[in-house]
């Protein structure tokens, strides 16, 4: 009834919905998970869902609090451990936010390159690849955009982009950009066993497939178990090197927070005295 008629005052918004022993839902509480612009059925269907959880919720809480042992159902410690844990947290993170330096200049990303070498081992194969797929719907248009494709003009580049674009074609080049070959090939219906062999012998593939025509060029590659090139890894040693600069700057600010604390006689050490 109240869901039907709603409420008009403070008193209808504090009256208990449902008791369940000495834990109440009020109609304030109910109100706040309806949304204002639901019609009538649909508050009601909402209503009644969200009341008959409630309910079940705390009819679980009042068994496990009288059949539970008390060693069981005492949280104080886990959640004094929790808070401290949010207030390390929530603090670190402000702190860092303001005391962080994230500019890092490519010298610092070769030298931390050149100097962990032995970690920049490739697990996958990775290419650069320029390939596009048109609709053999556009057979007409294919011996044209074969020629521009293989071009190495800069002007011939720019009119395949736009002849991609005009005639609704899939395309892709980015010539300093390395994809890994298993997102590649989720990109192209290329079915590759022996990926390493493939890759030496391919430079330029031409299939059909699925009413497209493909045209693919793998401009370069890397083995996997080769050295990962510096290109590939950038952004990756750009993060670890902030994330370094980050670790060391909360060591900085915890040992700084306990030297201060021992100057100004704030720790006070018990263990490890002799007895007089």
């Amino acid at each position: 009834m109240l869901i039907a008629s709603g409420c008009s005052n403070r008193q209808q918004q504090d009256a208990i919905v449902v008791e369940v022993g000495d834990k109440a839902l009020t109609w304030t509480t109910l109100m706040d998970v309806i949304p204002d612009n639901s019609t009538p059925e649909d508050s009601t269907e909402l209503a009644e869902r969200f009341i008959q959880d409630w309910v079940k919720e705390q009819l679980v809480i009042g068994k496990a609090e009288n059949e539970l042992p008390e060693e069981k159902r005492n949280f104080d410690e886990l959640i004094d451990n929790y808070r401290k844990s949010l207030l390390t947290y929530t603090f670190e993170q402000e702190w860092v936010k303001q005391k962080l330096d994230t500019v890092v200049s490519e010298q610092e990303i070769e030298q931390y390159y050149v100097e962990n070498e032995q970690n920049f081992e490739l697990r996958n194969y990775i290419v650069k690849v320029k390939f596009c797929a048109l609709s053999i719907d556009h057979k007409k248009q294919l011996p044209q955009l074969k020629k521009l494709f293989y071009s190495v003009k800069e002007e011939d580049y720019t009119n395949w982009e736009q002849m991609c674009v005009e005639l609704g074609a899939s395309y892709y080049f980015n010539e300093d950009k390395w994809l890994l070959w298993e997102d590649f090939v989720k990109q192209v219906p290329l079915e590759v066993l022996d990926v390493e062999a493939f890759l030496k012998r391919n430079k330029s593939i031409e299939f059909e497939k699925d009413n497209n025509q493909y045209f693919i060029l793998i401009t370069d590659y890397q083995l996997n178990g080769s050295r990962s090139p510096l290109s590939f890894e950038r952004e990756k040693i750009r993060t670890m090197i902030i994330n370094k600069r980050r670790l060391h700057l909360l060591d900085t600010m915890r040992n700084d927070l306990y030297q201060k604390a021992l100057q100004e006689n704030k720790i006070k050490t018990y263990y490890g005295q002799q007895e007089q």
